[in-house]
């Protein structure tokens, strides 16, 4: 008969292996002990001890050669730290990271909307990632434009900055892409293509930023979330899904985001905490500070602060107080600064909101409000990222706000330009 060999399978042979462990132990430490006790003529332990450390610790020679044992065994485990460091870097093993911060970045577009690099070479010692808007996803779910700069990537990657890429739905057509959501293999496509990018071109991970889907497109946009999240965890890298908040926003803006499943799937929630008035709406404070709390805390409900990240603006809007005299214009919050000092406009604090507005008039006379996210904003609502718990801040974008906003966010953080 064949003996079928089956190791420490049974708890009989565990038991006996294990006594027969401990029984040779102790005659080990026995016979160890005889012997020093030995070597030292029947001395007590106490005296041993003592006559240990004076012929060895403080030995000059005999300390060399502890010296060495230490060094080697250092050495030792950092040959071992060679092994472990891939480790760590998997999605699996990878430490929690502290607060961080993103800035969003913009290619030139021109006029007003300069490019992001000049700020990202001048500002990058606060930052933690980079997010650059390059890609987009239309309507049948194939990837659209390649605005990546290998001056930015090398930018990126000399100063330590994780590189995510932002990628938007195409506004065009019925339902801002919401085809590319709905349809299976739309969202196969897209799925697959932005895995492989991210693996061709060495990201670090993707943002996801859908806007103004339909409420209908909510549980089609959550399975794109979840599968896209599934393919980048398989290839190590991250996926941060970028949602407006559902206080005091209408559906059209926030009814496509299934908030807890979304904070379920995502590894991070990025919460766009601004446009409470916007070019369509009349004028008003864009992020208010209590307005933005509350968005928080109603976030909060469904994710976890350790998956939080609060997107912070540095735009204005421009409206015209008689909504039949001139359209509303989007600004970066410098040019909107630029304009209050060429039209010698006083810059005023509303109380109630922390947020600064002042008042001129346009071409024709028309009278107009402009509503700024400006240094004073960005450092409020950083702190209130940190009381809050949150896992760190996005600034919305480089280059759109005045240098003095970055230095305040800067010092309040404590960090380091």
């Amino acid at each position: 008969m064949t003996k079928r060999v089956t190791g420490l399978a049974s708890r009989d042979e565990l038991r006996r292996w294990w006594t027969r462990f401990l029984e040779r132990s102790g005659a080990a430490a026995r016979a160890w002990a005889k012997g020093v006790r030995g070597e030292y003529h029947g001395l007590t332990y106490a005296r041993v001890t003592r006559r240990l450390a004076r012929e060895v610790f403080l030995n000059p020679r005999r300390r060399l050669a502890l010296y060495v044992l230490v060094v080697a065994s250092w050495s030792v485990f950092i040959v071992w730290g060679r092994i472990l460091v891939p480790l760590a870097t998997t999605p699996y093993f990878r430490p929690a990271p502290g607060f961080q911060v993103i800035g969003f970045f913009e290619n030139p577009a021109g006029g007003l909307f300069v490019d992001s690099l000049p700020a990202l070479g001048t500002w990058s010692g606060i930052l933690d990632a980079v997010a650059p808007f390059w890609y987009a996803i239309g309507p049948d779910g194939a990837l659209t434009g390649d605005g990546l700069r290998e001056e930015v990537m090398g930018l990126a990657r000399a100063r330590g900055l994780r590189v995510m890429p932002l990628v938007n739905n195409l506004k065009t057509g019925e339902g801002n892409s919401l085809d590319a959501v709905r349809d299976p293999e739309a969202r196969r496509r897209a799925v697959q293509g932005l895995a492989d990018l991210v693996v061709a071109r060495d990201f670090d991970g993707l943002c996801l930023s859908f806007e103004l889907l339909p409420p209908e497109g909510r549980d089609d946009f959550t399975r794109l979330v979840q599968e896209l999240s599934r393919a980048l965890r398989a290839r190590g890298r991250t996926l941060s899904v970028l949602v407006f908040p559902d206080v005091e926003l209408p559906p059209s803006v926030s009814g496509a985001f299934d908030y807890r499943a979304i904070g379920e799937a995502a590894d991070f929630v990025i919460l766009r905490a601004f446009d409470r008035h916007w070019t369509l709406t009349p004028p008003g404070p864009i992020s208010p500070l209590g307005w933005v709390e509350a968005s928080i805390d109603s976030l909060l409900r469904h994710v976890p602060a350790r998956k939080v990240i609060l997107d912070i603006g540095t735009h204005a809007y421009d409206w015209p107080l008689d909504p039949a005299a001139g359209l509303v214009e989007y600004l970066p919050t410098y040019a909107a600064l630029e304009r209050a000092v060429s039209a010698g406009a006083e810059i005023r604090l509303d109380e109630a909101s922390g947020q600064s507005y002042f008042d001129y008039r346009g071409a024709g006379g028309v009278q107009r409000r402009v509503w700024v996210q400006d240094a004073r904003h960005l450092a409020e609502r950083a702190a209130l990222a940190r009381r809050k718990g949150l896992r760190g801040v996005g600034v919305w974008r480089l280059g759109f706000s005045e240098d003095e906003a970055l230095e305040e966010l800067a010092r309040a953080l404590g960090r380091r330009p």
